[in-house]
Order: structure tokens, then C-alpha cells, then sequence
């Protein structure tokens, strides 16, 4: 059973659970691929399937891309570029095909983002397939995503975990060829 207050989930809907899948077309999915959930808080939910294999560990949640299958893979550059949507994995191993509810929106929840992260600047996506920034890219696309609390330049910071504050809504594509361009 969750601890998270919820409007409208699925009974027995569990926003920190991991269900094993068998395949990619959301088969025996606890409930429809692509279902929202909100919580009393603002914070928002989306059950998905992992297109790959998501998290090893149970450190710090990984930023995910969501495409309209609402299949997720670790977010890239190309992935954000392409349209697909920002969420954050929940802190548990989650294998290829598995399906769990992505954090689409929300605040007072953390993730693992890049070195030298910024806080109270936009995200954008990183070198590292999984973690945010706000270093300079010029193909980087940013989100309506800040951090509370600056991450240091240490060597380990590439694995600091920071409180996220996240509203969903569009990402914007800074620099490269032409002027900036909103993405759905």
C-alpha cells in the first residue's frame, strides 16, 4: 500500500511499486499504460513501462523519457529533442519491460543529476543518459525543472542526489541551428 495521499489511483495502487512485465505493449499492466494519478500535493503520476533497463540500484531516481507508447528510457538529448516527455523513476531497481508510476510533476522529491547542477536554474539534459544538469550545452534541452539545493563539483557529485521542484510543462531546445524551438 502507498504512504503518498492519492486522487482517483487504481485500488491498491502503489507510487513507489515496480511490476514485473513481460513485454513492451503494456500486457498485464496493473492498470491502462498512460493512466495519471494525482496527489493531494500538485505532485503527479503516470504509469509506464520501462523500454530498457532503468535502475540497478536503489540510490536515486533517474530522469526517464516517456514517448507516446508510454514506453520510458533513461533521458537524452535526442530523447527530449525528439518530443518525448520528462519523468523520474521511482528509488527501486527496475528492470527492462517493468512497469511503475513515473513522477510527471511535483516538488519535495529527489533525483540524481549531473555535477556542478545549480540551483533554482532550469534542467537540461547532460552528457549521462539519466541525469540532468544545468552545465552549458549548446543541444541541450531544457525543463521546467529546478533544483532546491546546488550539487557540488566533487568527483562523486556526478551522483548527487538533490531535491527537485518539476512543472509539466513544455521543454524548450536552446542554441544549435536557428532559433530556439518549443517542443510538445
Amino acid at each position: 500500500m502507498t504512504t503518498k495521499a492519492l486522487v482517483g489511483a487504481p485500488l491498491g495502487a502503489d507510487m513507489d511499486g515496480v511490476y514485473t512485465g513481460t513485454t513492451t505493449n503494456g500486457q498485464n499492466a496493473p492498470a491502462q499504460l498512460g493512466t495519471v494519478v494525482n496527489g493531494i500535493d500538485g505532485t503527479r503520476y503516470m504509469l509506464v513501462q520501462a523500454g530498457a533497463s532503468l535502475m540497478a540500484s536503489t540510490k536515486a531516481p533517474n530522469a526517464i523519457a516517456i514517448d507516446e507508447d508510454y514506453q520510458a528510457q533513461l533521458m537524452t538529448t535526442a530523447l527530449a529533442g525528439a518530443g518525448h516527455g520528462l519523468g523520474f523513476t521511482p528509488a527501486a531497481v527496475i528492470a527492462d519491460n517493468a512497469f511503475f508510476w513515473a513522477r510527471i510533476a511535483g516538488s519535495n522529491f529527489n533525483a540524481r543529476v549531473a555535477a556542478s547542477s545549480s540551483a533554482d536554474t532550469f534542467l537540461r539534459t547532460s552528457a549521462t543518459a539519466g541525469r540532468l544538469g544545468t552545465g552549458s550545452t549548446a543541444s541541450a534541452v531544457y525543463f521546467p525543472a529546478v533544483l532546491v539545493t546546488a550539487a557540488s563539483a566533487s568527483t562523486s557529485a556526478g551522483n548527487s542526489v538533490r531535491e527537485v521542484f518539476m512543472s509539466q510543462m513544455v521543454a524548450v531546445r536552446m542554441g544549435g541551428t536557428g532559433a530556439a524551438a518549443t517542443l510538445p
